[in-house]
């Protein structure tokens, strides 16, 4: 787990290791994608994109989200 500080503007910094996960530097976009009260975070290119989308179509996603809904 890695953690970041929201600042008054809205903005929090990256954590290199998640920086290098997503193969994101300076300037690269990055989409946020809400599904049932989680966030995901990935590299905004239409190929990594196109990938989660079929990730989060996948009902062994969906059954993973719901699971962890109920252990919060």
């Amino acid at each position: 787990m890695e953690l970041s500080k929201l600042t008054s503007k809205g903005q929090i910094t990256i954590p290199k290791k998640i920086r290098q996960a997503l193969q994101v530097e300076e300037g690269d976009r990055v989409a946020f994608i809400e599904e049932d009260g989680f966030v995901i975070m990935a590299k905004a290119d239409l190929q990594q994109l196109h990938d989660l989308q079929d990730i989060l179509s996948d009902e062994k996603f969906k059954s993973l989200i719901q699971k962890a809904n109920h252990h919060l």
